[in-house]
């Protein structure tokens, strides 16, 4: 069964991948400021505004996708341990902005309220899943390294002719054409 588990894991790799960057992408926390007398502004702030690593994260990961596809057993090991340093690394960025924005929106609406301006600040769930995606491609990470040098590999035609060690019927041929096989 375990056998099975590479292309499943390679969408699933690609999935949270694209799914953590949607949510890093999407607006966390939103404002609105008006003052008597002047235009209301709105104001947006992205994860990718807070975390511009989160969004390098993510794409690494959808690039771990391809990578396991194509990597050997003991190279997948390694994929999967960088996937899950990705995800912990992305879970402590995210989870460390959520104190720096809310410093930032307690210190903007002090300062409105003392220059008579009204701020109504909002937040979007988009930093939650952010959080659970990062979590979710830990987890994903520390699967593919410890299941994915059990997977299947792509077979010898990828293989460079170098790499090839010849096979007995192989030699059978060269022997029969009058190639000598040792040179």
């Amino acid at each position: 069964m375990r056998r099975n588990l590479l292309a499943p894991s390679v969408l699933l790799l690609l999935a949270v991948g694209g799914g953590t960057l949607a949510a890093v992408r999407a607006t966390w926390a939103s404002a609105t400021v008006s003052a008597a007398g002047l235009p209301e502004v709105d104001l947006a702030v992205s994860g990718s505004d807070v975390v511009p690593g989160a969004v390098g994260l993510a794409v690494l990961v959808m690039a771990a996708g391809a990578g396991v596809l194509a990597a050997g057993p003991r190279l997948r090991r390694v994929i999967g341990a960088i996937v899950a340093l990705a995800g912990v690394i992305g879970v402590v960025m995210s989870v460390a902005t959520d104190s720096a924005m809310d410093t930032a929106r307690a210190r903007a609406i002090d300062e409105a309220a003392v220059s008579g301006i009204a701020v109504d600040w909002s937040t979007t769930a988009a930093q939650a899943l952010s959080v659970a995606g990062f979590v979710l491609i830990a987890i994903t990470g520390v699967l593919v390294a410890w299941l994915g040098p059990r997977w299947a590999t792509m077979g010898r035609k990828y293989e460079t002719p170098a790499a090839r060690e010849p096979e007995s019927s192989d030699l059978w041929k060269a022997m029969d054409d009058g190639v000598d096989p040792t040179a």
